[in-house]
Formats: structure tokens, sequence, C-alpha cells
């Protein structure tokens, strides 16, 4: 069926199908020509385009510093000659623009750290770092804004940022010792009047079994700058033990007409402390103390709390918590 519908249709003999190949052939070659000589006629003319260029700023003044985000792209409307423009938009990556900030006077905007610039004012620095055949007609935005904050200096406490854990029979002696403790940082005033500490970046040091001593890098924020970026970090460990000590009781709001006794009259206190401190807590002035003042009807007990503990104190536990008492008057 399909071979008797092509046999209707008159077989182009090869003599014809060449001349129709040279045919077309010629007329593509003359519309490449014609094309060419339009395009390199066109390219010959003057256009105007918009171009996005990079900012660079340079030279702020000594004792400011930008914050925030500043602007990044200026957009340069530009006349010149079709192939200028072809090339710089298919071929050439536009080279930074340096905006030199000190050589402008910023005006204020609505509070004291913002100020802005017509960017109009940037016309001439801005023309003369573009090529010679690149003619600048206009300036897109028309106005750049800043945020600005005084630079100060001051002196910040470092602290570490370590996740670990201690072996059972250890304690950490007395703490984590860095060296130095503090760093100089510089920077606006607005990050670093809220800037209570400098931590380290975070280190994982998984079980300690033994004194550590290493270096830390400090955990930096990007709008500041510090006078150092490392400590030295020690970790020194010591066995604990514990020790009983007796702490008379003392009985706090006592009228000077009363007397009172309580059943005991002292009390034990079990401390768990760093074999450096032993001889410390032998002699520590501890306090135990009841209160006059919860003596009420159908009281017979006072509860004991305890005062004036040191910070490196590991641990404690006391007995009894709670004292008998018989009042009577002087």
């Amino acid at each position: 069926m399909e071979n008797s519908f092509l046999q209707k249709w008159p077989r182009v003999p090869e003599g014809q199908k060449l001349q129709f190949r040279r045919k077309l052939l010629l007329f593509s070659v003359f519309l490449l020509i014609s094309a060419s000589i339009w395009l390199l006629n066109a390219l010959s003319k003057n256009y105007s385009t918009v171009i996005e260029y990079p900012l660079v700023y340079t030279d702020f003044p000594e004792d400011k510093v930008f914050v925030g985000e500043m602007p990044g792209n200026l957009n340069l409307q530009i006349n010149s000659h079709g192939y200028a423009l072809l090339r710089y938009k298919l071929f050439r990556k536009p080279v930074p623009i340096s905006f030199k900030i000190s050589a402008f006077n910023l005006s204020r905007g609505q509070d004291s750290s913002s100020a802005y610039i017509l960017t109009r004012y940037l016309k001439d620095q801005i023309a003369t770092q573009l090529p010679a055949e690149l003619q600048l007609l206009e300036i897109k935005p028309d106005t750049l804004h800043f945020q600005f904050a005084d630079l100060v200096t001051r002196m910040v406490k470092i602290k570490p940022d370590f996740v670990f854990t201690i072996d059972k029979q250890f304690t950490i002696k007395d703490k984590i010792e860095l060296i130095p403790d503090s760093v100089e940082v510089s920077g606006p005033d607005l990050i670093l009047d809220t800037l209570e500490y400098v931590y380290t970046e975070r280190y994982d040091l998984g079980e300690l079994t033994r004194d550590y001593s290493d270096k830390a890098r400090l955990n930096k924020q990007p709008d500041l700058n510090y006078g150092l970026s490392r400590v030295n970090c020690s970790i020194e460990l010591e066995r604990f033990t514990v020790l009983q000590v007796t702490v008379p009781i003392d009985v706090l709001n006592l009228p000077d007409s009363i007397l009172l006794q309580t059943f005991p009259p002292s009390i034990k206190l079990n401390c768990k402390v760093g074999l450096s401190k032993y001889e410390s807590i032998e002699g520590y002035p501890f306090r135990a103390q009841v209160d006059y003042q919860e003596i009420e009807d159908g009281v017979t007990a006072l509860n004991v709390s305890i005062q004036n503990m040191p910070l490196y104190l590991l641990g404690f536990e006391y007995y009894p918590k709670n004292v008998e008492f018989l009042k009577s008057r002087r």
C-alpha cells in the first residue's frame, strides 16, 4: 500500500537535486555576507546600555568603622560604540570600582550612626576608572546609604568552650587555665559594648584520664579584630577525697532574754574535695544555722542550713538536717 502511494510521486532527477543544492549554498553565502555587513554597520554606531560594576571601598576614617551591609554594586549607564559594548557584555569581567571614602564628606542620616552620599558626586571619580572608550551617563542607585560606629579597643576575658567528661577517680585541680586569659579586641562600639567574653572554638575532648594541654583557636566574630588567634589551654587533674568536719550550730534572730539549746549542738559535714585542698578544708569556717523565728506552736525541730561554702568544694552532705531544741529564759 505504502509503496504504491510513493510510486504516484515523480522522481527528482539527480541533476536537479545538485542544481538545487548549489543555489541553496549560494543563497546561504550571500545571506551570511549580508548579515555580517549589517552587523558591522550596526556595531559601528553608538549605543547606550547599563553595565553592573562591583564596588571596593578604601580609605575608611581612622576612628570610624562601617557596619551592616555596604552597597556592593553600581549600575552604570554607559554610552559607547557597539564594538566596545559587545566586548564588555560578552567577554570582559568589569574591574571593581574603587570608592575612596575619605575623599568625600558623607551626609548624616536620621541618626548619628547613619550616613549617605549622592552618587552623582562620584561621577568624576568613577569615570576616571573606566576605559576611555566608555562614556559614563548616569549612576544607579542615586544614593548610597551607610551605617557606621565608633572604632574602640578593649581587653575582653577569654572563656573555654570545651565538652568533656572526667574519669570517676579524678577531678579538676583548680580550673581550666588559659594563657593569656584576655585578648585585645577592636571593632564597632555597639558590638564591643555588649561583648562580655570571647570564647574558644568548641572542642570535644572526650573522657579525660590525665592532664590535658594544647592550643585552642578563638571563635572570632567577623566584624571584630583580635590581638591573637590562639591561646594555650591546660586542664590539671587530681584525685579527690572525702573529709568529715564537725560544725557547731548557731542560732539566728535569738532574743537577748532567751536561751536556746539544740540537740545535738553540732552537725557532721562530709566534704568532697581534691587532695590539694585537703588542708584548707580542715580549718575552713563553715557555718551551720537554725532560725529562732521558725519556732511556732507545735514546732519541735528546726531546719539546719549550711552557709559560707568554699567554691572549690566538689560536693557535700551533712546530718542531721533538723535538730530538736530546748528553750528557756535567761
